[in-house]
């Protein structure tokens, strides 16, 4: 099963895949997600698992600022050292970002496993698992991870490459993608309820549902 490279983080912020993967389009429908938990509590968790350089991340630590008299905890997780590191660089040198633990947005970046997040049981309101599932050959028991810590009610925005896409620009081979359709049969067996699809990228299906 292929992975991504580390090395090539700089392809994950080009200007190209900006263009066509406006992160703004997705943070749009997570910070309207931790709106909804907001009526009801005064702190919302997020969990970006597989965060890499933070092309979700980082812009939604930035919208995250506005959550006035709010706590949003932003938890960035990723299996490699190098991308955390990467993921933490871009972050000191964000001006807009108040990375003390004084302002709305708390960051903590952590180091997880491939079937192993390091949060406590239902503690994540929001998840997002971006261009990963692909790689992930054991589907079910990555699911139930997801389960394990989302809190009942919890959110889990699922977004990858459309495998049906005829003229890939990104990502990996079609060979190696996942289907909308297969992706939300796997849902639905994990346990996953109120599946819909989001209609946000041409080359990437994205899939919010509830725990």
């Amino acid at each position: 099963m292929h992975k991504f490279n580390p090395e090539h983080h700089k392809r994950l912020d080009s200007e190209e895949r900006h263009k066509f993967m406006p992160p703004e389009l997705l943070v749009n429908e997570i910070e309207k997600t931790a709106i909804e938990y907001f009526k009801n509590s005064d702190a919302v968790t997020f969990a970006d698992l597989g965060c890499g350089s933070g092309f979700f991340s980082i812009p939604l630590a930035k919208r995250a600022q506005n959550f006035k008299d709010k706590k949003f905890i932003l938890f960035a997780l990723d299996i490699s050292e190098e991308m955390l590191g990467v993921f933490n660089g871009k972050l000191k040198k964000d001006k807009d970002i108040d990375p003390t633990d004084t302002g709305s947005c708390r960051i903590k970046c952590v180091k997880c496993e491939e079937f192993f997040i390091p949060l406590e049981d239902s503690s994540v309101n929001i998840l997002l698992l971006a261009n990963v599932f692909h790689e992930i050959e054991n589907k079910d028991d990555y699911l139930k991870e997801i389960q394990r810590v989302l809190k009942d009610g919890g959110t889990f925005f699922l977004l990858d490459w459309k495998k049906e896409d005829p003229n890939p620009v990104m990502g990996p081979p079609a060979s190696e993608r996942v289907s909308a359709e297969e992706a939300e049969k796997a849902l639905k067996e994990s346990g996953f309820k109120d599946i819909k699809t989001l209609p946000l990228y041409s080359a990437s299906f994205t899939i919010v549902s509830k725990k």
